[in-house]
């Protein structure tokens, strides 16, 4: 008998919004298409991440099959895993979740209908998905080399190619002000401490939103969305309680509904402030007293 999907979730509710509470990431699919059920369109993601979270679904169980020899056609084996999954079928969800690795999930649930697109807030790619101006540059630095490259530096706004699976990482350049060059560890701090602040959400929704009007979509939060937040992306309890959450605050209140990962032993291998450890459990806590205030 399949696993019924309320048994990956923790279900709360908050002032009639919908929270899902899931332990790895990747069982956030569950939740997903829960809420996809209950709409007659896939909705958008907006995820609060460490991590970027775009690897493509099913690339490790597809290479773990293939280097033991149990499939021939890597890929081939891993698209057909994909084409399987059917969000109105709670057998292939299960499935589907105890064959996804880290960071595979939002693939999964943007090629399988659960989701359209989906934006990633996140700390571990300043580059993030690439502009076209961006990739001609780089490409001018390369094939000019050692001379200097005859496409001019990018400057925003600039444009981007719908992605083929619809997935974004939103660029970012450091925490707002920062005027270090180069970058370093002390940049690193503050950012991530200023990860939900007004200043610095205002500026990942204004780049999300030069990628979303690259096809149709006026702004990030233009179009009904789930707001999920992965608890390693806080990395001191300064970030957790920001001065500013007002636009924090708005995602909450405008989200159709929300997720959050705890992912435990990932909160305590991204915590820079050593002498003052918060769990995930904690953490969760003030998140979920954030989401009480903002509605």
């Amino acid at each position: 008998m399949a696993m019924p999907l309320n048994t990956f979730v923790k279900h709360l509710s908050a002032k009639g919004k919908d929270i899902y509470v899931v332990d790895d990431h990747h069982k956030a699919l569950a939740a997903w298409v829960l809420v996809r059920r209950s709409l007659d369109f896939a909705p958008n993601l907006i995820t609060i991440d460490h991590h970027t979270d775009t690897h493509e679904a099913f690339l490790g169980y597809a290479h773990c099959e293939a280097y033991e020899g149990r499939v021939e056609g890597q890929e081939e084996f891993r698209v057909g895993l994909v084409a399987r999954i059917d969000w109105r079928n709670d057998a292939s969800i299960a499935e589907a979740i105890g064959n996804l690795r880290h960071d595979e999930h939002i693939d999964a649930a943007t090629c399988s209908g659960v989701l359209d697109n989906a934006f990633c807030i996140q700390l571990s790619d300043s580059e993030g998905t690439l502009a076209v101006e961006q990739l001609a540059f780089e490409a001018s630095m390369r094939e000019n080399w050692p001379n200097p490259p005859i496409v001019p530096k990018p400057r925003r706004p600039m444009t981007y190619d719908p992605a083929p699976n619809r997935v974004y990482a939103l660029p970012f350049d450091c925490f707002i002000g920062c005027q270090a060059r180069p970058h370093n560890d002390d940049c690193l701090v503050q950012q991530s401490d200023e990860i939900i602040e007004a200043r610095y959400l205002d500026d990942q929704i204004a780049r999300g939103s030069e990628i979303s009007r690259c096809f149709g979509l006026p702004g990030l939060e233009a179009a009904p969305y789930i707001l999920d937040i992965d608890l390693d992306a806080f990395h001191s309890r300064r970030a957790i309680n920001p001065e500013d959450p007002s636009t924090f605050y708005r995602l909450i209140k405008n989200a159709l509904a929300i997720t959050i990962a705890t992912e435990t032993e990932c909160v305590e291998a991204e915590w820079l402030d050593d002498e003052d450890q918060m769990k995930s459990d904690e953490l969760l806590q003030e998140l979920l007293g954030h989401i009480n205030k903002a509605l």
